[in-house]
């Protein structure tokens, strides 16, 4: 942390957009501890290190729905928190520390809630990557909870174009949903989706596993603050981004192809 206060001290940026964050919901079981120390501890030093320098306009703090637990609607800015994760409690810890800092130093924070990311350059253990690559590879892939949660999914360049306008015109100590206007899909779908874009046979590569490692069963936002107020709207659908990804994939698959497709977790 040393190292980064003093890299802001030097460049003195304006802006500090926080991506950084211990984000897997299974492991985030096995190491608590852990995934608390990134996403509360470090997120409290950093914003005491920031919070009286003049030089910072804007601290835009990356957040995640599943600090609303699991919601059997589209949920606006301001629902109730009920985090049912270690990972999703520790990502509110964190953030109610910046909420005190707006109300009593003004601290210019911006919260961005965002739903499923997907993209190229995604890590690779990600549903919509691993599933590209296990089915080139011919391997069988295993969906706990049997596929049927419920997801919403925003390609990468969304969430940058979104990220973008909160910078510029999001309010300080407001929150935004950022969600497209695909709609729910639980993952099964997802995955069907991507083999039949690629021909292959769903039954036939895909192992339906009861197990769901404590997840919640579903994420629903609604984004209409967002295109209201930073005048926002989608630019890619869903099935434009997986054929995107999938042409990634394929265009880079001598690389892909020997790099992990586990989680590697470090302390």
């Amino acid at each position: 942390m040393e190292e980064i206060f003093r890299l802001c001290d030097d460049f003195k940026p304006e802006v500090v957009v926080n991506y950084a964050a211990q984000g897997e919901v299974r492991n985030s079981w096995k190491w608590p501890e852990q995934w608390y120390k990134t996403n509360c501890i470090s997120v409290v030093r950093l914003a005491e290190h920031l919070k009286t320098k003049n030089y910072l306009k804007k601290y835009v703090a990356v957040s995640t729905p599943e600090v609303y637990g699991a919601t059997s609607e589209n949920v606006k800015e301001g629902h109730e928190y009920y985090p049912s994760t270690p990972y999703a409690a520790s990502k509110l810890a964190g953030e109610l520390h910046l909420f005190a800092l707006y109300k009593h130093y003004n601290f210019p924070v911006v919260f961005t809630r965002s739903a499923n990311l997907y993209g190229i350059h995604q890590q690779l253990y990600r549903i919509i990557p691993r599933t590209i690559i296990y089915l080139k590879l011919g391997k069988t892939l295993n969906l706990h909870g049997r596929g049927e949660v419920l997801r919403s999914f925003i390609h990468a360049r969304d969430v940058a174009d979104l990220t973008y306008r909160a910078i510029f015109d999001g309010k300080n100590g407001d929150i935004y949903h950022f969600a497209s206007d695909d709609g729910l899909r639980n993952i099964a779908n997802v995955v069907q989706l991507i083999c039949e874009l690629m021909g292959f046979e769903f039954e036939k590569l895909v192992n339906l596993v009861d197990e769901n490692f404590g997840q919640d069963s579903q994420y629903s936002l609604d984004a209409t603050k967002a295109k209201k107020q930073l005048g926002w709207k989608q630019q890619v659908a869903f099935a434009d981004g997986i054929k995107e990804t999938i042409k990634w994939i394929e265009e880079n698959w001598d690389f892909i192809r020997k790099q992990p497709l586990e989680y590697i977790h470090k302390d």
